[in-house]
């Protein structure tokens, strides 16, 4: 039975020269899993927003076409009506949340469904079960990875129990075990409850194996989809390290009552590219945030470039050390992308000549030059996430940091991400890398590390890891 009919579907954001969706036609059953592929920005993330009827409803811009989902014209039927048959994982799970709580948060769409109280705890064990979070009721959600948060909303999405399921990138944060057991999850909702699935995702190898069909969403339109496997960027040739820029020493770090870091020592050395590797919520994200300054350590001490910096806050260690956190959408703070990428330069008195050349170049490094005036907020979460790293590159630190950097990254975005933190380690950076993806680590990393149960094991080499 087919679930969802797509005709002719058109869609332009507000502002946007060309569409995001130019006369789409798809149909989805029920009890199939679709996946669709295609570089970022062409269109995966309105297709699936229009399914759910966020587009056009929630977003303004111009439509045309029409979409059913279960008999219901979208355009024309309450979002609200459409939300109880369909149900969204976003790429930015960080925005998904409610509640502060993983318990309240998961249980929030069943109260808002009228279901029975009595019957909501059961209902949200079920669905942290099936998400791979169980271990995480009782959290607080802003102690969580990304990776952890990610299941969080995919759980929240489950149970109501929806009979088209979107997820756009659901595998962007998680690791390897935690991606196949989803993708296990996705095969069995759809053959056991008959939910239709479509899988928005860029690491399409993760998907390939439980799909009904692939196909691809280019220049906003539905294509073929590409090779099984695309190919990982090209390994770099490991350089000798030169001297330290920042090191940590003994560090102690977590959340009240739950330890993360137990004693981590870590040295990041100029010409050196070092990947850490590890399960979701080993501590990953914890230590990048003490190295820039963004978490307090309970012991232990940061030096950067030989000088303690332990009690210095973030402003005092930038440009020294430059983070891109997990989630892009926190580091954009301007209505233009090229103002954006020059924020920082602005802040540290850059001369506006200057300012507007390493703009130029941070905008052509990152493959932004066509985007330069747009709103950063209305660009696809691969595209924030190059704005940010554009913003902070431009400020050229001794020291890059880069928490899952190629979130929502196409192969090509990775591939040249890659190619770009090498030759910033060429020029004398120090980069920390971390990563679920294990492509993108072999081609980028001089080292690899493994966090796990608080501590940092013995270095492997980039290739294996």
């Amino acid at each position: 039975m087919t679930l969802v009919r797509v005709r002719d579907l058109g869609f332009t954001y507000g502002g946007a020269a060309a569409p995001a969706l130019d006369g789409v036609d798809l149909d989805v059953a029920a009890g199939e899993v679709l996946v669709l592929e295609g570089p970022s920005g062409e269109g995966k993330s309105t297709l699936l927003r229009a399914m759910c009827g966020l587009v056009p409803h929630f977003h303004g811009g111009r439509v045309s076409g029409r979409v059913e989902v279960a008999g219901h014209d979208t355009l024309r039927t309450d979002p609200a009506r459409i939300c109880r048959i369909a149900g969204m994982v976003f790429q930015d799970p960080e925005g998904q949340a409610v509640l502060g709580a993983v318990d309240r948060d998961v249980a929030f769409g069943l109260e808002c469904a009228g279901l029975a109280p009595e019957a909501i705890p059961a209902r949200v064990r079920t669905a942290l079960a099936m998400a791979g979070a169980g271990h995480l009721a009782g959290r607080a959600i802003g102690e969580l990875s990304g990776g952890e948060r990610q299941r969080v909303a995919l759980a929240a999405v489950l149970a109501p129990g929806p009979r088209l399921l979107l997820l756009d990138e659901p595998t962007s944060q998680l690791d390897d075990d935690a991606a196949r057991d989803l993708m296990r999850t996705l095969r069995r909702l759809a053959d056991e409850a008959g939910a239709a699935v479509v899988v928005a995702e860029h690491r399409a190898d993760r998907a390939r194996d439980i799909a009904d069909r692939v196909l691809a969403v280019r220049r906003g339109r539905i294509a073929d989809a590409g090779p099984a496997a695309p190919p990982a960027p090209a390994a770099g040739t490991p350089r000798p390290p030169g001297d330290v820029r920042a090191r940590l020493v003994d560090v102690v770090a977590g959340h009240p009552g739950r330890p993360v870091l137990a004693g981590v020592g870590l040295e990041l050395r100029a010409g050196e590219v070092t990947v850490v590797r590890g399960p979701n919520g080993c501590g990953k994200s914890t230590l990048m945030r003490v190295l820039a300054g963004l978490h307090a350590p309970g012991a232990g001490r940061v030096e950067l470039e030989g000088r303690d910096v332990t009690a210095r806050g973030p402003e005092g260690r930038f440009p020294g050390i430059g983070l891109v956190g997990q989630d892009p959408g926190r580091h954009l703070l301007t209505e233009r992308v090229d103002d954006e990428v020059g924020l920082a330069l602005r802040a540290l008195g850059v001369p506006a000549a200057e300012r507007d050349a390493r703009v130029a170049e941070a905008l052509r490094d990152m493959d932004l030059g066509s985007l330069a005036a747009r709103h950063p907020l209305d660009l696809s979460v691969g595209q924030r996430e190059r704005v940010a790293l554009a913003a902070v590159l431009v400020a050229r630190p001794g020291v890059i940091a880069l928490d899952e950097p190629t979130r929502g990254m196409d192969p090509a975005g990775r591939a040249a991400l890659a190619e770009l933190l090498r030759a910033r380690a060429a020029d004398g950076a120090a980069v920390l890398v971390a990563t679920h993806d294990g492509g993108f680590a072999r081609a980028v990393g001089d080292r690899s590390l493994a966090l796990a149960d608080g501590a940092l094991h013995a270095d492997v080499p980039a290739g294996v890891a």
